[in-house]
């Protein structure tokens, strides 16, 4: 069994994004303040998929933003873990170089990150961007006041990211900037190869994670994101309930799907 998973609404949630009546812990301190939680059954459920195969986080966070999320003192730990939007895959904590040899190849295809960021320059005082953060070197991102800030401010720039081979996504208060290349997906694919298992499941809630469930033969999309709005076209399944409760109601139907999966496997050996 192979699950790949984003982490942030779909696995691990904020305070914002609590389910009252489910048992949860904290999962990730930022500055001496309790940011992220996790449910106590999705915490069960990875540890009975990981007996099984491999539970893949599949996340846009950085490395250090990685870091932070403690699932080791829950008894967790991940053989494999993709950070950086598929900028890094680490095997046993360790960065996987065969895949940034490979990466190095397909953002060949795209402006440097350092050519792009010095076009942006120009916009970074716009109304309303609260910080402008570069991830690994990689990519970069914005976190903005909706009330104030207008994407249409950067159209300008935006209208030129197709001609250089990059993209932007807006994912609530977050706007990321990111070569065409650095996608969940490439590194879903990759790595899928590496492990040798063709079939897999996929678990996200953002247009980010669009690509990574098309892949997927079991895709799997949370209600409260963006995918449900597509959804049904992309033929994903999707959570009947939102927040924790729909992560574990995910979780629960890819390990009754993995247990019958395995039975008719053996059935017919």
């Amino acid at each position: 069994m192979l699950v790949f998973s984003d982490l942030d609404r779909s696995i691990i949630y904020s305070n914002k994004f609590l389910n009252t009546d489910v048992d949860y812990s904290n999962i990730e301190v930022y500055e001496g303040r309790e940011i992220s939680y996790v449910s106590k059954h999705t915490i069960d459920m990875i540890k009975q998929i990981q007996k099984r195969g491999f539970f893949i986080p599949a996340t846009t966070r950085t490395l250090n933003q990685f870091s932070r999320i403690e699932f080791s003192k829950f008894g967790i730990n991940f053989p494999w873990v993709i950070t950086s939007n598929g900028g890094v895959i680490l095997r046993n904590g360790e960065i996987l170089e065969s895949w940034q040899v490979k990466l190095k190849e397909i953002l060949s295809k795209s402006k440097s990150i350092d050519e792009v960021v010095e076009s942006f320059k120009k916009y970074k005082d716009s109304p309303g961007i609260l910080k402008f953060r570069k991830a690994e070197e990689l990519f970069f991102y914005l976190v903005v006041d909706l009330e104030v800030f207008k994407i249409n401010m950067l159209k300008e720039f935006t209208d030129t990211l197709d001609t250089i081979g990059w993209k932007v996504f807006m994912s609530g208060r977050k706007i990321y900037f990111l070569p065409r290349g650095l996608t969940k997906e490439n590194a879903v694919k990759y790595l899928a190869e590496v492990v040798g298992i063709e079939t897999f499941y996929s678990i996200g809630d953002s247009l980010m994670d669009d690509g990574m469930l098309t892949l997927s033969d079991n895709p799997y999309a949370l209600k409260h994101g963006e995918l449900s709005s597509i959804a049904l076209v992309r033929g994903f399944d999707i959570s009947i309930s939102e927040g924790m409760k729909g992560t574990e109601e995910i979780l629960q139907s890819i390990i009754i799907k993995g247990n019958i999966t395995e039975e008719l496997n053996t059935a017919g050996a």
